[in-house]
């Protein structure tokens, strides 16, 4: 079911991920906060969690939810849920393959991203789960979002949980909401504006 929008009128939201540009955020009060996967193992507080991605340690979290929290995922229709998870349909499209191997285009193409939010409540377009949770503000009813520790680099999670992927495609998928959002990067992510954290959150 699609999850109702924010009753308190809250129009801002930060997305916060595992890159390096997390190192030491602690979450101000009054703004909404969306953990992405492994976030929400060291943030002090968090509204809501999102994940595309059914990993074991995703669906740790999903099974021992923090109080408080709202949990959201685009899974796969056969990955069971937890009573009270806000679930979407996942959408993916791969269009014909670009000549440039490994190029952000291709490794678009590769995964499957879908430029764009979807409009249709029930669904979250693929990309990761930083563009996914981006989706979802969208659906909430947020109009400016900041991004922190979604930073598309292959730099080590502040978590200690590893790397990431190649993440080149990410600038490309974030920059194809704008027309949607009002996004912006206080980390490291190119192809947005950027800001930092403290200019975004005076901000008008």
């Amino acid at each position: 079911m699609f999850p109702a929008r924010q009753p308190d009128g809250r129009t801002r939201a930060v997305i916060v991920g595992s890159g390096p540009s997390a190192r030491g955020f602690i979450p101000p009060a009054g703004i909404t906060v969306i953990a992405v996967n492994g976030a929400i193992a060291w943030l002090s507080r968090a509204d809501y969690w999102f994940s595309l991605d059914p990993s074991p340690d995703n669906i740790r979290y999903l099974c021992n939810p923090r109080p408080g929290v709202q949990y959201a995922v685009a899974w796969p229709d056969d990955c069971m849920l937890p009573d009270g998870v806000m679930r979407f349909r996942r959408h993916a499209c791969r269009g014909a393959e670009p000549e440039q191997h490994g190029s952000p285009e291709w490794w678009l193409w590769r995964w499957s991203a879908v430029r764009g939010l979807a409009t249709d409540p029930d669904v979250i377009n693929t990309g990761n789960s930083a563009y996914g949770a981006l989706g979802l503000a969208y659906h909430l009813g947020f109009t400016d979002v900041a991004l922190v520790g979604v930073d598309g680099s292959q730099a080590s999670r502040v978590d200690g949980s590893g790397h990431p992927g190649n993440l080149s495609h990410l600038p490309l998928l974030f920059a194809s909401a704008r027309p949607q959002i009002n996004v912006v990067s206080c980390g490291e992510m190119t192809g947005i504006p950027q800001l930092t954290f403290r200019s975004w959150l005076n901000g008008p």
